[in-house]
């Protein structure tokens, strides 16, 4: 069962203010649309998945909140790694399988008004491609309060240097209907992904379908 992460405030200042402005700019890390970011409350930034850099790029595209995210469970086998990872917002999930406690982990921090990212496809595609979402994201964006934001990523995959980030406005969800959650959810997770596409395009991306 996945333990509710917690940011360490120290740590977390210290990354932001001392390492975050000269790394994204040695990278070349460019970043638009962050004034659809709110600056508080239960926030899922949902975006596409192409590298093993994306969290910490988005990470830094994402300064201006403290942001929770998923990291394998492996990388918190060692004990001085999965420290560090716990004090900067990772919390683990089991791959392969539904890992119901690490769910209610990201419940709970966006209970808490917090900012979380997630990857709707739920893992990711080296080959740049767009896939259809699962409906796990979907379900968090049903949360009361919740504000989802629309993010893509494109570059990471060919390495870390000038990958660019985009954020959308804010995806509307109170009008989905269905007979049960489970529908509404699965709604959700495809408008996430219609709202992803278009940005993803606009840095470079190719659309859903296109191979």
């Amino acid at each position: 069962m996945s333990e509710t992460p917690r940011i360490n405030q120290p740590l977390w200042y210290g990354l932001r203010w001392v390492l975050a402005p000269p790394t994204a700019l040695a990278l070349g890390l460019r970043r638009e649309g962050t004034e659809h970011i709110p600056a508080e409350g239960p926030t899922l930034v949902v975006s596409n998945h192409i590298s093993h850099f994306d969290p910490p790029l988005l990470g830094l595209a994402l300064r201006s909140r403290q942001t929770y995210y998923f990291a394998k469970a492996e990388l918190f086998r060692v004990a001085p790694i999965g420290r560090f990872f716990r004090a900067t917002g990772a919390f683990p999930v089991r791959r392969g399988e539904a890992d119901r406690g690490a769910f209610r982990a990201a419940r709970d921090v966006l209970a808490r008004g917090e900012c979380l990212l997630w990857f709707p496809e739920g893992t990711r595609h080296k080959d740049g491609l767009l896939r259809n979402a699962f409906p796990g994201a979907g379900s968090l964006a049903l949360g009361e309060g919740v504000q989802v934001i629309p993010a893509a990523i494109w570059g990471s995959h060919r390495g870390v240097f000038r990958a660019r980030v985009a954020f959308g406005p804010r995806i509307a969800m109170t009008d989905l209907e269905g007979e049960s959650r489970s529908e509404r959810a699965a709604a959700a997770a495809e408008r996430m992904m219609d709202h992803i596409e278009p940005l993803l395009v606009g840095l470079g991306g190719a659309p859903r379908g296109r191979t």
